[in-house]
């Protein structure tokens, strides 16, 4: 029984696979960034295409950008939709009738949270004469910065990076123990990806550092981890206390050093 509902899912899938379609890069674009109707700016003229909105907050309130145009050409034009790349971003048209000499203002209201990085949404605004070429393109550009809530359990900050403890206490460690890991959380709250390492000569040969991810990319959240080798412990006895200095990130040495306590037996 269960052999044969198997092959009637296969058969009854079939003319479902066979209905889908690969789409190609052109066929991509075309979506993406469709082409705009011919002698768009004879008929509807915007005082602006573009708005770089400079850097913005997670934390900010959504933001309203106005785009005012001006119809023209020798017929009534009427706005059918305006269409986003992004839901953060929502359109409205103060009049979509726009008779020949009349104003008209577009009004794009992005909304920063949860989006940390670059801001590059773009609004297409079609028009009766055309359904499937738009008249105009809009777009909004800028930077956004994470939220600074997000990072309120960091209690350190090293340029981009924030960690939550500047001291990592390895305990009691000999050289019979192969591997130890300690970790303490850490985050990227910048723009651009984060590679954090130790600055050579900081770091005996026993302990390695690094961060997991690798790269911490803008908004991420990973762990700083410091591995313990007791197979190179060799010669090494008693209380020790390492003060590392971290490369990849800004700041001053005091401000970007980090503490590795132990006690080797």
């Amino acid at each position: 029984m269960r052999t044969v509902i198997i092959w009637m899912f296969i058969l009854l899938s079939v003319p479902f696979l066979m209905a889908q379609k690969v789409f190609s890069q052109k066929e991509l674009d075309a979506v993406l960034n469709p082409v705009l109707m011919e002698h768009a700016e004879e008929m509807l003229r915007f005082e602006r295409m573009e708005i770089n909105a400079g850097t913005l907050s997670e934390d900010d309130k959504p933001q309203v950008f106005t785009f005012t145009c001006t119809n023209v050409g020798k017929q009534k034009i009427v706005v059918t939709k305006i269409s986003t790349t992004c839901g953060c971003t929502n359109a409205h048209i103060d009049s979509p009738v726009i008779n020949p000499g009349e104003k008209a203002v577009i009004q794009l209201t992005y909304n920063p949270f949860g989006q940390p990085g670059t801001i590059y949404t773009r609004a297409f605004v079609y028009v009766s004469i055309s359904e499937k070429k738009p008249i105009a393109a809009l777009t909004i550009s800028g930077k956004v910065t994470p939220s600074s809530a997000l990072w309120r359990d960091y209690r350190y900050t090293m340029g981009h990076l924030k960690i939550r403890a500047k001291t990592i206490n390895m305990g009691t460690v000999t050289a019979t123990m192969h591997r130890r890991v300690e970790r303490i959380a850490c985050a990227n709250a910048g723009n651009e990806p984060l590679k954090v390492s130790a600055v050579k000569g900081f770091l005996p040969e026993f302990l390695k550092l690094r961060t997991e991810p690798e790269v911490l990319e803008p908004g991420q959240e990973g762990l700083l981890m410091v591995e313990l080798d007791g197979r190179k412990l060799s010669g090494q006895k008693g209380k020790k206390s390492f003060n590392v200095l971290l490369e990849g990130v800004s700041g001053r040495p005091s401000d970007r050093t980090i503490k590795i306590n132990m006690d080797i037996k």
